[in-house]
């Protein structure tokens, strides 16, 4: 008789989850002076066309409130790193726009983290483990979307 694995998987899992936030937080914070969130927020504008994306999309896909995401977007515009754009097309909504001056940030950022993420995260996995983690990550993601969470 076998014992389902579920509950110890889910239980490592957000205490790995929390340990490598805090790690990679922490190491963001030393060596770039940004936060995990800080960094999130820029990765997802330099990937954006025009680095660029409305608010709502930015709430989305970093699972904040718009109270969380406006201080997020306030401190970011103080530091030179981003600004808003009113969304012509609509009028209701905005835009944040990674700078210059963010874009470098975020490059320089980069370089430390990927070693970070490299030392922390894919020296621990192989290839296949990556693809079945992809795999059951996506799954779960889907899950959640079905559910109407974002």
């Amino acid at each position: 008789m076998s014992t389902d694995p579920r509950p110890t998987a889910w239980r490592i899992f957000i205490e790995t989850s929390a340990r490598l936030q805090t790690v990679l937080d922490d190491d963001l914070k030393n060596n770039a002076g940004l936060s995990l969130a800080d960094y999130q927020l820029l990765m997802l504008l330099y990937d954006a066309p025009q680095r660029r994306l409305r608010m709502r999309e930015l709430s989305d896909r970093l699972v904040f409130s718009t109270s969380r995401l406006s201080y997020q977007i306030d401190t970011l515009v103080r530091r030179g790193w981003l600004c808003r754009e009113r969304a012509d097309e609509d009028r209701r909504g905005s835009y944040a726009v990674l700078t210059d001056d963010g874009a470098a940030a975020f490059r320089c950022a980069a370089t430390d983290h990927a070693r970070c993420v490299q030392d922390l995260f894919f020296d621990a996995l192989s290839v296949d483990d990556g693809a079945v983690l992809l795999e059951m990550m996506t799954r779960l993601s889907d899950h959640l979307s079905e559910r109407g969470f974002r």
